[in-house]
């Protein structure tokens, strides 16, 4: 047996030998002691700006911009074959895959073996390069996700990005972080960060830090982060695009222009002071810029003249090595170049706001164009309901909702949701769906109240969905032309209602055209999560005609005459100034009372040097102008809804409303159209003015999630020194939170889309509504911002929502800010309105239907706090799952409880088995964030192995992942490095923080660089292999049969010489064919590449390769298995284990099985009882093996058919082979060692495992495969899942 074993490891190396191994190994050699300048050729290629995406794909409108994407795609192409040392860099996967779909064969085998060969790169990878700052978390991970299945679906797994690329987006956020960490990314290059920041970074050698994203994951959400020299441009001077006015490099010694040793010098010298801020042998030197390389020649000559004679010059004294390069290839260098002596920064904050000078901070696109942020998140969560919508129905992915993808993730680039697009028409293609089979309609304009279908139907069915996964309610506004109304539920009976009169600033609305001047509102209650009740309502033209009393709020008659200055609900109180009509307080019906004012300003814009435009917010003044110091106001009251009207102007007016059961107090504001007057523009604001004391520090959210403390006080200036309000301005994407110092009074607003927001004086709370300029802040877009819309300015509508408490509390086990939190994401995710004609339905009939309310969540199925955050159709006939643990902060440890046994009540154990309704889960596999890879096989740079920083040697705790069982290795710092550690503290940060101190003081005495980087051989290229080599190329082999789905099958077994009984048995199959890592998806691709010919190009130097010869080396020498290092613990040893159990496997429940003779035989696996940890589930199905799937002559087969069981007899079987062990099993040296470890063991050890077993389930017991899995506070964790096929599910 050992040597079949050594014959197949022989023969893997020898095959894979002909392997293309992209990946990091296809990366060029550093040369040590040297300067090593990564050349990173890439073209920035907006995704719409001052052009639309189709024009600047196409090149049209050359008066406006000559940018031509597909010319540069072509370009870059056909240059790239000339040489094989040339490299490029791409980010957005929208152009690619606009381009992929236009290509024949040939080309795209050509584009594919440049990627395996790693001289075409994708870094970044998501649809578009977002912007960070106003975008949601759950935004931002669909758009990569998208971007991501793109390349993989095309490229395979090696066109996988590993560094993250967000070089132009005008701030960076701490969530955005977190998920890059968590989606695989080994680092993340940044371009933009404020002034004053980089004048710091580059003083205290900071350029590169480790970014930590998230305090409550830890060292999970870190990233190293290399901060841009030059933005992304190439160096003053070496811009060898058409575009630009640089000299090209001249190397005939023999023309008069010959220039080749004054421009290398140039060179040098930009380079030489570059390498001054980074305390390491390699330094990036960015070759590209907006839309360059169309004619991708003149750069790539230049280039190659640059590069052979910067290598050969004989001025070169510093010993500089220059070659192309890549950001994946770079970090590999700086990762292999650190040797845990080396100390970086660790950043716990975010990089905002962006600031490119003194006077310019870009704090106005927060709020620029707020239509379009408004428009942008609707679609999202659009987005979100289609998708759960059609995994419910059992629906396959559709066409219309890839064009549904493709919009909602093209409109978060970094010049799109922030307002700096002219326009976005992006034209992917219509529907190809009749619209006759449509059978449910969407009213998209009830933001201005207007539905043409409920105000023209005589009889509707209303469908109230709920995308949340707790059961909400909701309060239904929908506008009416009718007296009276009978709205029944689906008990069928009535619901009460209210009509409530719209006031005039919203039937004046400029482009409404409907004639209802009235809502009719109603409470739809119980609804469902994932799932829908449904509602019968008819207008009632008679009432006796009816035959029943009708529930009808009587509303004020006259509602102008009442102007009582106040409103109360079950919980709340709002009072307004009498005199004044602005609001004075709000009162909790529990005691706690907040004085607060409201009221609307500006800020002028005039004749000044600098002007506010789109990108940026200069005022004229740090403190705006009131609209008006008083608003008339009156008093709508109702038994559902309660309102105070208040007017301020012509063009500013607000309604402050109370619903009954809620928390919160609703203001809806209408805000323009803006009159300019004799100004150059005006900024609204509102500003909320409080009693509470904050002492100048205030809370805003992070992309959604996770809250940052602001404050607008220089506190690292010398002298306490107030920031002026254009730098003091932060993105308000969800909510905005002060707190008392002195008391335990909290405060928050929350938004319904992303707007600019501040604390500027204590106690207050000021955000930005509407801007609108006819001045540009001169950053390339030359528009002013605007904004007009059936011949007047643009007006917009929209709504706050205020919600206090006491911090010091907990309610219902929560904290405020996770009350917060959860109001705030139930505003976000609130109920879906899809109506359908009802004149075929009666009042008889409707008693008659069914399905008038379902859910697709078991009751009591999802555990509390666990929230489902995407439910999508995925390939193959697959299910994308995410859950996220909604809960921000761990929660202390219960007392005198063992951590193994009882974890804290923050980690919580989710069930996927009993989550949904009507499917049943056939297997299951986790994935990293994005979905684009698979957690067991999904690697990552351990920073902490090679850097010292704060946090690097924070450990996975045991309660973060109990559903592992195997320990994250934890690195302790050098003992050389702690010695020393005391005399580096200089960094005046936080919590002690490492300052590295630079050696470059003067360019002259830019020292040698220390021979620091490692090279890792090649494994294929040794022969002589030792025991543990043997075993992972063994491994190894395993992978790349189950990646590339070969049909053979390797069957282990192992025989305890001792005791001669049946210890393992391990199968290998084929995986599912989910094309995770193919590169072939016809579904929904134009061509099928595998039935063209490929043509071949007359100067192709590349060679094509098949999807079989491309192979992904798991052991790359650089990064780790991600599951390795966050996932596992050390598992408890059990004497009747006779290998360590693969916690990659999912285990079946224990069941009894009796033998012909009466007696039974125990099958063990890991029990589900209290106490005990579980094993991820995301490999095994629960499925069976039976005696006919072996040969009758087969050992298995003897073995047990030996032991008296039948032929229809089972027994369970694994589908995922334990790699480690797979050389393990056929020596027998790991039943003697563990033997050994069993004699050792103590007997109380024994008699605990003893107890432990007693706890099993009984043999009724039904048998099913376990997925359980837990989550810790804040987490995603995403699954693939293949359910049961059943019918498609009809209403």
């Amino acid at each position: 047996m050992k040597d079949l074993v050594i014959l197949i490891n022989f023969c893997t190396v020898f095959a894979l030998k002909n392997k293309i191994e992209c990946g990091y190994k296809q990366c060029p050699q550093t040369r040590d002691g040297a300067l090593n300048v990564h050349i990173i050729a890439h073209s920035h290629m907006d995704a719409g700006w001052v052009k639309t995406f189709d024009e600047y794909y196409f090149g049209t409108k050359t008066a406006i911009s000559t940018a031509n994407v597909q010319l540069i795609y072509h370009s870059v192409l056909s240059e790239l074959l000339h040489d094989k040392r040339r490299k490029f860099t791409f980010s957005e996967t929208a152009y690619f895959w606009r381009w992929w779909k236009e290509q024949r064969g040939g080309t795209r085998s050509t584009f594919k073996s440049l990627v395996a060969e790693g001289r075409v790169q994708f870094a970044g990878g998501g649809w578009v390069q977002s912007d960070e700052a106003t975008a949601h978390y759950m935004q931002l991970i669909d758009q990569y996700t998208w971007g991501l299945r793109k390349i993989n679906d095309t490229l395979g797994p090696c066109g996988k990005p590993k560094a993250a690329w967000q070089i132009d987006t005008y701030g960076h956020t701490k969530e955005h972080t977190s998920l890059l960490a968590q989606m695989g990314y080994d680092g993340l290059f940044i371009g933009r960060v404020d002034h004053k920041e980089r004048e710091a970074m580059i003083e205290e050698d900071r350029m590169e830090f480790m970014w930590r994203g998230s305090d409550v994951l830890g060292k999970m959400s870190d990233i190293m982060t290399h901060t841009l020299y030059n933005l992304y441009n190439a160096p003053d001077g070496f811009c060898f695009d058409f575009l630009c006015n640089d000299e090209p490099i001249v190397e005939d010694t023999d023309s008069i222009a010959y220039n080749a040793d004054k421009r290398v010098n140039d060179f040098i010298t930009q380079i030489e002071r570059q390498a001054k801020y980074y305390d390491h042998d390699n330094i990036v030197v960015m070759m590209g810029g907006d839309f360059t390389y169309q004619s991708a020649a003149n750069w790539f000559m230049n280039i190659d003249k640059l590069i052979n004679h910067v290598n050969t010059h004989p001025a070169n004294m510093s010993d500089i090595n220059i070659f192309y390069s890549t950001p994946s290839c770079f970090l590999k260098a700086i990762y292999l170049y650190g040797k845990r002596d080396k100390a970086i920064f660790t950043e716990k904050g975010d990089h905002l706001p962006y600031g490119s000078d003194a006077n310019t901070y870009w704090t106005g696109f927060y709020t620029s164009r707020p239509n379009i942020k408004y428009l942008a998140l609707r679609a999202h969560i659009y987005l979100q309901v289609v998708k759960q919508l059609t995994v419910i129905s059992r629906m396959s992915d559709s066409y219309e909702l890839h064009l549904l993808r493709h919009a909602v993730s093209l409109v978060l680039h970094h010049d799109g949701i922030t307002g700096m697009l002219i326009i976005l028409t992006p034209t992917w293609g219509g529907s190809r769906r009749p619209k006759s089979s449509q059978q449910f309609i969407v009213c998209h304009q009830l933001n201005i109240s207007q539905c043409r279908f409920t105000e023209t139907q005589d009889s509707m069915l209303l469908l109230v969905y709920n995308p949340l996964s707790i059961k909400t309610y909701y309060h239904v506004r929908l506008p009416a032309v009718a007296l009276h109304y009978s709205i029944r539920d689906y008990n069928d009976e009535e619901v009460e209602y209210q009509l409530l009169s719209l006031p005039a600033s919203v039937i004046n609305l400029p482009g409404r055209r409907s004639t209802a001047i009235q809502e009719l509102c109603f409470e739809a209650e119980n609804i469902p999560p994932l799932g829908f009740t449904a509602y019968y309502i008819t207008p009632i033209r008679d009432q006796l005609a009816e035959g029943a009393y009708v529930k009808k709020s009587q509303a004020n008659t006259d509602p102008e005459q009442e102007v009582t200055p106040s409103i109360s609900n079950e919980y709340i109180k709002v009072t307004v100034d009498q005199k004044t009509g602005l609001l004075e307080s709000i009162q909790h019906l529990d005691g706690l009372k907040i004085m607060v004012s409201q009221n609307f300003y500006f800020y002028s814009q005039t004749q000044q040097t600098l002007q506010s435009g789109a990108y940026s917010f200069r005022p004229e003044k740090n403190r705006p102008i009131p609209i008006s110091e008083k608003a008339t106001f009156h008093t709508i009251r109702g038994s559902l809804i309660k309102e105070i009207r208040q007017r301020y102007s012509d063009w500013a007016t607000q309604v402050i409303r109370l619903y009954r059961g809620e928390e919160f107090v609703e203001l809806e504001w209408i805000i323009g159209p803006v009159p300019l007057g004799t100004d150059l523009g005006k900024e609204v604001v509102s500003i909320f003015k409080t009693n509470i004391s904050s002492n100048g520090h205030f809370y805003t959210d992070s992309n959604g999630r996770q809250m940052i403390k602001r404050s607008c006080w220089n506190e690292t200036a010398s002298h306490h020194q107030k920031k002026p309000v254009a730098a003091c301005y932060y993105p308000v994407t969800s909510r905005i939170c002060i707190s008392s110092f002195n008391s335990s009074v909290d405060i928050c607003v929350l938004t319904d889309r992303c707007q600019g927001g501040t604390s500027y004086n204590d106690g207050e709370i000021e955000l930005m509504l509407h801007r609108r300029l006819i001045t540009d802040d001169g950053f390339g877009l030359e528009e002013s911002l605007n904004e007009e819309a059936f011949g007047v300015g643009q007006v917009v509508r929209g709504k706050h929502r205020i919600f206090f408490g006491n911090s010091r509390f907990d309610v219902e086990d929560l904290s405020f800010s996770e009350r917060v939190a959860q109001t705030s994401r139930k505003w976000l995710y609130e109920p879906w309105l899809f109506l359908t004609p009802g004149e075929k339905i009666n009042r008889r009939k409707w008693q008659n239907v069914r399905n008038k309310r379902y859910s697709a969540l078991r009751l009591h199925g999802l555990p509390r706090h666990i929230s489902i955050v995407t439910l999508e159709p995925w390939k193959g006939g697959s299910v994308l799952l995410r859950l996220e643990n909604t809960l921000e902060k761990h929660k202390s440890l219960k007392p005198e409880k063992e951590m193994l046994d009882d974890f804290t009540n923050s980690h919580i154990t989710v069930d996927l088995n009993k989550i949904f309704v009507h499917f049943k889960i056939v297997l299951v596999k986790e994935t990293t964030l994005a979905a684009n890879q698979w957690l067991d096989e999904a690697r990552q740079m351990d920073w902490s192995t090679r850097y010292v920083y704060a946090g690097g040697d924070d450990g996975i705790l045991p309660e973060d992942h109990p559903d592992y069982t195997d320990d994250v290795r934890q690195h302790k710092p050098d003992k050389e490095y702690d010695d020393d550690i005391d005399s580096k503290r200089a960094y005046a940060g936080e919590k002690g923080q490492l300052k590295a101190k630079s050696r470059y003081q003067d360019y002259d005495k830019r020292k040698k660089r220390d021979i620091n980087i490692t090279h890792t051989d090649n494994f294929y290229n040794n022969t002589d292999k030792t025991k543990d080599e043997f075993k992972h190329s063994n491994n190894t082999f395993t992978t790349y049969v189950n990646r590339f789905n070969r049909k053979d099958i390797f069957v282990n077994k192992t025989r305890n010489s001792n005791r001669n009984v049946f210890k393992r048995f391990d199968v290998t199959t084929r995986r599912p064919k989910l094309k995770f890592l193919t590169t072939q998806y016809k579904k929904y691709d134009l061509r099928d590449d595998s039935d063209e010919n490929y043509s071949n190009r007359r100067r192709s130097k590349a060679v094509s390769y098949d999807d079989t010869d491309i192979y992904v080396d798991a052991d790359d020498g650089v990064t780790k298995s991600i599951y390795e290092m966050y996932y596992k613990k050390n598992p408890v040893r059990r004497s009747y284990k006779t290998y360590l159990s693969s916690s990659e496997e999912f285990l079946e429940r224990p069941r009894k099985r009796i033998k012909k003779d009466g007696h039974r035989n125990n099958y063990r696996s890991r029990s589900r009882s209290r106490g005990q940890s579980f094993d991820m589930p995301f490999f095994i199905t629960n499925r069976s093996t039976k005696l006919e799937d072996f040969d009758d002559k087969s050992d298995e087969y003897k073995r047990y058919k030996g032991r008296g069981h039948s032929n229809t007899e089972t027994m369970p079987r694994r589908e995922f082979i334990s790699l480690r062990s797979a050389v393990y099993n056929n020596d027998g040296e790991e039943s003697q060692e563990q033997e050994q470890e069993y004699k050792e063991e103590s007997e109380e050890a024994r008699r605990s495992r003893r107890a432990i077993n007693e706890e099993l389930p009984s043999s009724e017991d039904k048998s099913e495969t376990d997925y359980v899995i837990s989550l810790r506070p804040t987490q995603i964790r995403t699954f693939v899942i293949w359910f049961e096929d059943k019918k498609p599910y009809t209403l």
